[in-house]
């Protein structure tokens, strides 16, 4: 992926010493020139080696040590599989729970320190790494804002998400890994002089579900105290996976190791497979974007982290001030390699009863179908062959994002009425993002990981150098996401003023709909896609039954 790794064969020179609670450190100053430069410390582990017996055990504390550690490079990615797609990438290991933390070398202006972002990368739970959204980018676009960024790896698919369906082991351990990562952050980040008292937990994708269930859950949700869920969150479908301990033992068949009605000889069996047995690969094509999507394995309820249905865990949770959104088009990824638009309106037909399914609505299907359909095209007119995709497109993000999205914040304001709220759609898109793949795409705009791509300042789906719009749109985002961090509104204040044209106003019970448009001259909209989601998302919330645990 293109400028994600800085070059280890560049000379930086070193960092300052950390002394943290498991032993002294050093890394590199990535920038080191001007006023402003900033000390990269990559590779910390923040957990002991979940090999051998503490595979599928929760994370334990790492041994300390008293020689200065060198952390001078990203740590090994979690177990996973890559796909043809992937190019030259990092080393895999099961000893994968490392986080990075890339820290102004100035003083802060505040006393108590520089804000904290934390961020938790995505991949449907089974793939992709800390390594991809980069380092010096991190360094000169964020960090150069006066936060500090913590970027983390954890255990990836079946290894961070294996169950047995009873107590031999813990459920969801990829969630604690996340919640120790948090733990080591909140006793350590004073020491390279970021503010424990104030840390914003972010995420994208997969990563973004997992940051709203960690500021849900019980375990988790008092270690941190603003949150940025992008491009997925939990109140996505697919966020809670509906049959976990299915999708294990036929893992468990294909490797030859079958659940034999002793699930602690099967756990003891299972801890002497190699850690490659467990990869699983992310192929969005493979998505079934039924009324009910499913991954491969994710996150599911439990008797500890997600121990109630999540509306009853929002409602006794902490308010969190809150910046949720996605890409404009994040049907657009699942659509990439191929659409029929010689039936389009039977394409419609069929997405749209994907998800007012008559399982839900047996008398009103059609009617309920065909009002959504209005909010999205005008099906007795005469359309081009790309509105027609642009259609199809759009349900599919409608099942994917769009109505998680909305869903979202018709949540947390239900439950936490107080709570701001700021809802964005990223629809910014430099049309040269997608290189050969674009060829072969309906149409190009912003999608899936279009968003973190300007966050971190570097472009996470295709190699690309970014030209003079790119670097402006990165100077918005960032501006508004580290305000966000540092004061709980992108808007800022004072010589942070994010100088918008208009005011970036939270979401409201009234008016649930209201979001920014992102793009090099930022919107305030009142309504989002035509209201299609928010009709979909309350429609939904009525039909579908409650979690009974």
């Amino acid at each position: 992926m293109g400028g994600t790794i800085s070059k280890n064969s560049q000379h930086y020179p070193d960092s300052r010493q950390i002394v943290t609670s498991y032993g002294p450190i050093e890394g590199r100053r990535l920038v080191h020139e001007g006023e402003k430069q900033v000390d990269a410390f990559q590779g910390i582990p923040y957990a002991a080696p979940p090999i051998g017996k503490l595979r599928f055990a929760m994370p334990q504390p790492h041994e300390p040590w008293t020689e200065v550690r060198h952390c001078k490079a990203f740590g090994a990615r979690g177990i996973q599989k890559d796909s043809m797609l992937s190019g030259k990438v990092a080393p895999q290991s099961e000893d994968n729970l490392t986080l990075n933390i890339f820290t102004p070398v100035w003083t802060p202006k505040n006393s108590t320190g520089f804000p904290v972002l934390f961020y938790i990368h995505g991949g449907g739970f089974i793939s992709d790494s800390a390594h991809k959204y980069g380092d010096l980018s991190i360094c000169q676009h964020l960090c150069t804002k006066d936060v500090v960024v913590v970027t983390i790896q954890y255990r990836l698919g079946y290894l961070g998400f294996w169950t047995t369906g009873d107590s031999s082991i813990p459920d969801n351990l990829a969630l604690h890994d996340m919640t120790f990562a948090l733990k080591w952050v909140n006793e350590n980040i004073g020491l390279f002089n970021g503010d424990p008292n104030n840390i914003t937990l972010m995420g994208q994708s997969a990563g973004g579900a997992s940051v709203d269930l960690l500021s849900i859950s019980p375990v988790s949700r008092d270690l941190f105290h603003k949150v940025i869920p992008m491009g997925g969150n939990a109140s996505c479908s697919w966020a809670i996976h509906p049959r976990p301990l299915h999708s294990c033992r036929n893992r468990a068949q294909e490797i030859g190791v079958l659940d034999g009605m002793n699930t602690l000889d099967w756990v003891e069996k299972l801890r002497e497979v190699p850690a490659e047995k467990f990869g699983a690969s992310l192929d969005m094509g493979a998505v079934d974007l039924k009324s009910d999507p499913e991954l491969t394995i994710g996150p599911k309820y439990d008797n500890l982290f997600i121990p109630k249905p999540l509306m009853e865990l929002r409602k006794e949770s902490p308010v969190k001030p809150r910046l949720v959104g996605c890409a404009r088009s994040e049907g657009l990824v699942l659509c990439m390699f191929g659409m029929n638009p010689k039936h389009p309106l039977h394409v419609l037909h069929q997405d749209v009863a994907s998800i007012l399914s008559e399982k839900f609505f047996p008398l009103k299907a059609r009617d309920y179908q065909e009002k959504a359909l209005e909010k999205l095209i005008d099906v007795g007119s005469d359309h081009s062959k790309e509105e027609w995709q642009r259609a199809m497109c759009e349900l599919k993000g409608d099942s994917f994002l769009n109505i998680g999205i909305q869903q979202n914040v018709l949540d947390v304001l239900e439950t936490q009425p107080l709570t701001p709220v700021y809802m964005y759609s990223f629809d910014y898109c430099n049309q040269k993002a997608y290189g050969i793949m674009g060829w072969k795409m309906p149409f190009k705009d912003a999608t899936h990981c279009t968003d973190i791509s300007y966050v971190v300042g570097n472009h996470i789906v295709m190699p690309l150098d970014f030209n003079e719009e790119d670097y402006k749109m990165i100077d918005i985002t960032t501006r508004l996401w580290t305000n966000f961090a540092k004061y709980g509104d992108p808007n800022g204040e004072g010589d942070d003023d994010a100088e918008l044209e208009h005011k970036w106003e939270p979401a409201t019970i009234e008016n649930p709909q209201v979001h920014m448009s992102l793009s090099l001259q930022p919107k305030l909209l009142p309504v989002y896609k035509q209201g299609r989601p928010l009709y979909m998302a309350k429609l939904l919330k009525e039909a579908r039954p409650p979690v009974n645990l």
